[in-house]
């Protein structure tokens, strides 16, 4: 599901509330919810549909599969909290001696039930007349019952509707969350794209093929399939060869003195080296070139593992998470890195 598809998705459940369609909110969130795996709101609304134990018990158990034990029994037992404080009904008797489950203010109705059990009790409460024909002593006994039995369904009727109040509440606050985070995500992509354009539009007529591989790895990135990652991760590190072999050419295989005074090799192999020593020197009389190597050097570890990964022929063990966050960590490195560049001008020479 992209952003339009949630967008689209909001708006009917804002559409459902205003209609008073409460049922059909509850699913257009618990759709929402899966897309986004967000466990916790799919398992609330999961109960709203399923209240019976052995069901929600069920449905839960297909819904969080993929999830370890603690992990299931903490979304078990919260979502179970939360549908109690929403069906749980002042003024009604607790019965207090019996599970919380089963007392008799806690209101145990599925959404798509809730309309047809109001309509239910309506007309039992019209119906609790005196019958015709009956003695004068079961006349005044039954009348004398009457306003308690009506004093009850009333009760009754009022908690439902309590509860159908809640989970429109419920429903609504969710649509605004996920509008809002809907926002924030279109303001966080227009800021990765931008992240993208400007990387892409420095290397376009400098080295059109890191170009090239930054597409390919941007294209890999969206699959879930294994190989991919392993693609994905070698496109990573031709994408910083490539640059250092723009940055940092290879002069010689044999190792140097470098500008922090340490001795390393140089060469073809030794990219993430090259840009080290690129960075030490383009930069040297930069302000921000100690923020920038500092930034280097935690992305080199995790590059450098990838590398080490790459090299030992071991893509099995590169999850997609690690793969990804290699590809962004390298539009971030050299993000920030064009940024310096254009800002301190023409690169000196490294004769």
């Amino acid at each position: 599901m992209n952003l339009m598809d949630y967008a689209a998705s909001v708006a009917r459940i804002f559409d459902h509330l205003e209609n008073d369609r409460v049922e059909s909110a509850v699913m257009a969130c618990l759709r929402i919810a899966r897309a986004a795996q967000d466990h916790f709101s799919a398992a609330l609304f999961l109960r709203e549909l399923y209240p019976n134990k052995a069901e929600v018990a069920r449905a839960l158990a297909d819904e969080t599969q993929h999830l370890n034990k603690e992990s299931k029994r903490f979304l078990y037992e919260r979502s179970l909290e939360r549908w109690l404080s929403l069906h749980t009904i002042d003024g009604i008797d607790d019965d207090g001696d019996k599970d919380e489950g089963e007392r008799a203010n806690v209101l145990m109705v599925a959404v798509g039930e809730m309309e047809a059990e109001i309509e239910r009790w309506r007309g039992t409460l019209s119906d609790l007349t005196v019958p015709p024909g009956m003695a004068a002593f079961d006349t005044a006994a039954f009348a004398a019952a009457l306003p308690a039995q009506r004093a009850t369904i009333r009760a009754r009727i009022a908690g439902l509707h309590t509860v159908k109040a809640r989970l429109k509440s419920r429903c609504l606050n969710y649509a605004i969350s996920i509008e809002h985070e809907l926002n924030a995500a279109t303001r966080n992509e227009h800021f990765l794209h931008g992240v993208q354009n400007e990387v892409h539009g420095y290397f376009k007529g400098r080295a059109d093929d890191v170009v090239q591989k930054l597409v390919k790895a941007s294209q890999l990135a969206s699959s879930a399939d294994s190989e991919d990652s392993a693609l994905l991760l070698t496109e990573v590190r031709r994408v910083l060869k490539a640059s250092a072999d723009l940055f940092w050419p290879v002069k010689t295989e044999e190792p140097v003195k470098c500008a922090d005074g340490q001795t390393r090799k140089l060469g073809d192999q030794q990219h993430l080296n090259r840009l080290q020593e690129f960075v030490r020197v383009r930069l040297r009389n930069s302000t921000a070139r100690d923020l920038l190597a500092v930034e280097l050097d935690h992305l080199e570890a995790f590059f450098r593992r990838l590398n080490d990964l790459g090299s030992k022929g071991v893509h099995a063990e590169v999850t997609q998470a690690e793969a990804r966050q290699g590809l962004v960590g390298v539009y971030f490195f050299l993000s920030n890195l064009i940024r310096h560049l254009t800002a301190v001008g023409p690169e000196p020479s490294e004769s």
